[in-house]
C-alpha cells in the first residue's frame, strides 16, 4: 500500500477535488471523524467545509494547514469499504491524526480502487500536528498494515527488483524514471549482496546492466571521493551519461559503499572455504570451454564473471552466489584461483591444474606444500622486519580489493611467493594498481631522528 501525502493551504480545493468525483459517481464517502453526521447520510461539500473551517483557530500561524493523502493498495487487491475504512482509521491514528477531524473518500474512477483522506494539520489549540519524518513514518505504517491484514505488498521485494532488473533496461525511459529504477536496484543489491571491493560490486551490477565508477576531485587542497553509476549494454559498454550517487538519495555514495565493504569483509571470511570447494568441484569436471565452465559453475550454484582487456586476455574473475548474495574475486579464494590460472586453463584445457590434489586438496586449503613454503618465507622475513603493528599503520584501503596486502611486509611476502609459484598474474590489474598507490599513501612515514 503506497501513501502519497501533500500539504496545502486550500481546504476548499482539497475537498472540492474529492466531492466533484462524488458528484460524477466516481467516488463516495466511506468514513468521517469529528465532523457533523448528516441524518440522511449524504455529505455535502459546503457543510464539511464549514465544519472544518470552524475547527481551525482564527490566528493560525501554519500556512499549509490542510492534510491531503491518498492510500493506494496493490492493483490486484480487492478490499471492502469496511476494510478500507479500517485501514484509513488505523493509518491516521498511527500518523498522529487520530484526534483530528477528517473525511475519507473511496475513488473508483480508475481500475485500481484507492482512498483519499482530507484533514487538518493544526489542532484546536493552534498547535501543528507533528510532521517530522512524515513520509518515513508513513512508509513504516503502511508496511505494518500490509503485514497485519495480509495485503499484497505494493513495494516490490528485493528479489522482484533484482529479477526484473536482469531482464529490462531503463535506458529508453525518462531521466527521472531511470534514476528511480537505478536507485531501487542499487538498494536491493546492497540489501542482498556482500562484496569486498568495487570490482566485486561491478561484477554483480553487470548482470543488471549497470556499473559504478569512482571519481576523485580536489577542492582547496582537500581531496573528495565520489561515485557515479552508468547504464551498460549486454557487452558491458557504457550507454548513458553518468548518474551521480548524490542524485539517487542517501546511502548510495562513496562513504556508504565503503562502509558496506567494511562490514562485508569480516562476514565473507567464513564463506571462502565453501565457495572455494564449489569452484574446485566444477573445475574437476574438466570443462572443455568457457561455456562449459560457466555451466559447471552454475550447477554448483555459482555465476562467474570473466573480465577481459582490449586484446581479449582475461585479467579478472569473480564468482557470485546470487542465492546467498556473496561475491568473491578469484584471488580472494587463494592464489590458485586467480584470473591468471583460469586464463591459462582456457588456453589449454588439456592441462587441468585443479586435478592435482597436492595443490588443490579437498580439505579446502591451498595445499600442504604451499602452506609450508608460505610459513617458511614468512618466518624468514619476520626476523628481518619488525611486526607491522610496531612500525606500520593498521589503516588500509577498504574501497578497492585489498586481498593481496596492505603493508610492505605483506607486499614483499606476496612478491616472493609469486616468484616461487607461478607466472605473474593479477585478478584485476586496475584494482591492484590502486592498492599499491593507496598503500603508499596510508603508510606512516617515520621522521628522521634528531641528534
Amino acid at each position: 500500500m503506497i501513501a502519497k501525502i501533500s500539504a496545502t493551504e486550500n481546504l476548499g480545493g482539497a475537498l472540492g477535488y474529492n466531492f466533484k468525483k462524488v458528484e460524477k459517481g466516481d467516488a463516495e464517502v466511506i468514513l468521517s471523524k469529528g465532523l457533523y453526521q448528516p441524518a440522511e447520510g449524504e455529505f455535502k461539500m459546503e457543510e464539511v467545509l464549514r465544519d472544518m473551517q470552524a475547527l481551525l483557530p482564527q490566528h493560525c500561524r501554519t500556512k499549509k494547514s490542510v492534510f491531503h493523502c491518498s492510500l493506494n493498495p496493490h492493483s490486484d487487491e480487492r478490499l471492502s469499504d469496511e476494510r478500507l475504512a479500517t485501514l484509513a482509521e488505523e493509518y491516521m491514528q498511527a500518523l498522529g491524526y487520530g484526534s483530528q477531524p477528517y473525511i475519507v473518500f473511496k475513488h473508483h474512477d480508475i481500475e485500481r480502487e484507492h482512498i483519499h483522506i482530507v484533514s487538518l494539520r493544526v489542532n484546536e489549540q493552534g498547535e501543528k500536528i507533528n510532521d517530522r519524518f512524515e513520509k518515513r513514518r508513513s512508509k513504516r505504517i503502511t508496511d505494518a498494515l500490509e503485514q497485519k491484514y495480509g495485503l499484497i505488498p505494493s513495494t516490490p521485494t528485493q528479489e522482484q527488483v533484482l529479477q526484473k532488473a536482469s531482464t529490462e533496461k531503463p535506458l529508453n525511459e525518462s531521466v527521472e524514471n531511470r534514476k528511480t529504477k537505478v536507485e531501487r536496484l542499487l538498494r536491493a543489491v546492497l540489501a542482498h549482496y556482500k562484496f569486498a571491493s568495487l570490482g566485486e560490486l561491478n561484477a554483480i551490477l553487470a548482470h543488471y546492466h549497470l556499473t559504478a565508477e569512482e571519481v576523485k576531485t580536489e577542492v582547496r587542497g582537500k581531496r573528495y571521493d565520489g561515485l557515479v553509476y552508468l547504464l551498460t549494454d549486454d557487452e558491458g559498454k557504457k550507454e548513458s551519461m553518468p548518474i551521480a550517487a548524490s542524485e539517487l538519495g542517501r546511502g548510495l555514495g562513496h562513504t556508504a559503499i565503503t562502509n558496506h565493504i567494511k562490514r562485508s569483509k569480516s562476514a565473507l571470511k567464513t564463506d571462502i572455504p565453501k565457495v572455494r570447494q564449489r569452484v574446485l568441484m566444477a573445475m574437476r569436471t574438466s570443462p572443455s570451454s568457457e561455456a562449459d565452465l560457466k555451466k559447471s559453475l552454475i550447477q554448483q550454484g555459482l555465476r562467474v564473471v570473466l573480465r577481459r582487456n582490449k586484446v581479449g586476455r582475461i585479467y579478472g574473475v569473480t564468482f557470485i552466489d546470487d542465492k546467498e548474495g556473496i561475491a568473491f574475486n578469484g584471488s580472494r579464494l587463494g592464489k590458485g584461483y586467480s584470473a591468471n590460472v583460469f586464463a591459462q586453463y582456457l588456453q589449454d584445457t588439456g592441462q587441468n591444474p585443479f586435478l592435482d590434489e597436492t595443490r588443490y586438496p579437498n580439505s579446502l586449503g591451498e595445499g600442504a606444500e604451499g602452506r609450508d613454503k608460505t610459513r617458511d618465507i614468512s618466518q624468514k622475513i619476520s626476523h628481518v622486519f619488525p611486526k607491522k603493528s610496531d612500525v606500520f599503520s593498521e589503516k588500509s584501503d577498504v574501497f578497492h580489493d585489498n586481498s593481496e596486502s596492505d603493508n610492505l611486509i605483506d607486499e614483499l611476502l606476496d612478491d616472493t611467493l609469486e616468484t616461487l609459484a607461478a607466472p605473474a598474474g593479477n585478478d584485476d590489474w586496475k584494482e591492484a594498481a590502486w592498492q599499491r598507490k593507496l598503500r603508499k599513501q596510508s603508510r606512516v612515514r617515520l621522521g628522521r631522528r634528531k641528534h
